[in-house]
């Protein structure tokens, strides 16, 4: 009686054998073993030519020139020259304020010495008696022409002495009994009194004229000026006297 065997079983689509598994399994050991010794890979691509690209070289620029160093000091001197040429200008201001302020005085000074010439050399400008003024009292300026004369002997000073002396005239006028009008100076009154005497018109405004440069000038008076001023109260005395 034949045995009937059984037949072989079919495999099944997508098994694998035992031998195949490890087959797979020593393949990728070997890859992996492979790529671990041979190192890092980097891929490397070419540029399309044959020649590689030349390596640009930097360009080493010139180290800039040593600057030299300030000496010590220097801000201290730099300071010092410009406080001396600030010094130095404002002191050149004072010195140019001062030489135009003595030119202004020396200007003033001229122009009432000159006025003094005038004066000594002219009449008095306008009138300066009230109209129908009386005549001066002639004792009165007698005493104050004597007076003149001890005021000018008793200072030692010239220009004191003239001023004085003037001043003497210029009192006796005032009391002379002659009215003065408001717009008239004592001098211009002085002079106008004596006018209206027989004195001479030469020596009241010769002394008048010394009398202003004693008092404005810048020398003042001198001694030959004093002896001049003597001379003029004679001639006014004697006018008096007449």
């Amino acid at each position: 009686m034949v045995k009937a065997t059984k037949p072989p079983a079919a495999r099944t689509p997508g098994t694998l054998s035992t031998a195949g598994l490890v087959a797979i399994t020593l393949l990728t050991f070997l890859a992996v073993w492979t790529a671990v010794a041979a190192g890092r890979w980097s891929p490397r691509f070419s540029s399309g030519t044959g020649n590689p690209a030349p390596t640009p070289t930097p360009t080493v620029e010139p180290p800039p020139p040593p600057i030299d160093a300030l000496p010590d000091g220097y801000g201290l001197s730099m300071r010092g020259l410009v406080l001396g040429l600030l010094v130095v200008m404002a002191g050149l201001a004072v010195v140019g304020l001062l030489g135009y302020g003595l030119r202004m005085v020396r200007s003033t000074w001229q122009d009432r010495a000159k006025r003094v010439e005038e004066d000594a050399d002219g009449g008095i400008p306008g009138s300066v008696l009230a109209p129908d003024t009386a005549m001066p009292d002639v004792v009165e300026l007698r005493e104050g022409i004597a007076e003149a004369w001890a005021r000018l002997a008793e200072h030692r000073e010239p220009t004191d002495a003239i001023q004085a002396a003037w001043v003497a005239v210029e009192d006796a006028a005032g009391r002379s009994g002659v009215p003065r009008e408001d717009s008239a100076t004592p001098t211009e009154f002085t002079v106008a009194v004596l006018d209206r005497t027989e004195v001479d018109p030469a020596a009241i405004r010769t002394l008048l004229g010394l009398y202003h440069r004693a008092r404005y000038s810048t020398h003042g008076a001198t001694v030959a000026d004093v002896e001049l001023a003597g001379r003029c109260l004679t001639t006014l005395a004697e006018g008096l006297d007449a």
